[in-house]
């Protein structure tokens, strides 16, 4: 018989620790994108802004209203809730459009009163309370007392006198109290 050569099978290659090494660091530089990918999309949300309001003042304060200024980093939609105390801060002025440059007028109010009132964003306060000091009432002369009859027109100063009560006769947006809602309901009505 003939003689065979016994040639043993090959043998699995084992993979060099150079290969095993570059495959880590490239696993490692990936992830470290992906993580790099996902914080520079959170700080470029973050530079979008967000509806903190800064630089808040109160302007032009009479004894019968005032106008409240701020800005937000990006266009948002604010109301401005206010009232004669801190833990009855119900009536609220919201503005009609986003901005980023907001003035709301709070009116009318009663003088020589205290107001406190909280910037809300989507129905959330932001900020502190802040509060200020309605003017004093100018002595003007005696005039009589115009007593408003339902076929009377009103006037801002009849709301002013009525502000706070429950007059059913005042209250045009029928939720039990006469105050700066009533007045703009009161105007849109006459128009």
């Amino acid at each position: 018989m003939g003689s065979t050569v016994f040639t043993p099978a090959p043998s699995p290659k084992k993979l060099p620790a150079k290969n095993i090494l570059l495959a880590g660091v490239l696993i490692l530089v990936l992830a470290g994108l992906v993580l790099g990918f996902s914080k520079a999309r959170s700080f470029l949300s973050k530079a979008e802004g967000d509806c903190t309001p800064s630089n808040i003042q109160e302007t032009n304060l009479t004894a019968s209203s005032i106008e409240i200024t701020f800005q937000t980093e990006k266009a948002c939609l604010t109301t401005v809730a206010y009232g004669t105390s801190t833990e009855s801060i119900l009536l609220r002025i919201p503005e009609e459009t986003a901005a980023l440059n907001h003035r709301l007028k709070l009116s009318p109010l009663l003088p020589s009163t205290t107001y406190y009132y909280q910037i809300m964003v989507e129905e959330k306060k932001v900020g502190v309370v802040r509060s200020f000091l309605t003017k004093r009432a100018e002595a003007t002369e005696q005039t009589p007392t115009l007593v408003p009859t339902l076929s009377a027109t009103y006037t801002f100063e009849n709301f002013v006198k009525q502000y706070g009560s429950a007059n059913a006769e005042f209250d045009f947006d029928k939720n039990g109290i006469v105050n700066s809602s009533d007045w703009l309901e009161y105007q849109k009505s006459i128009k």
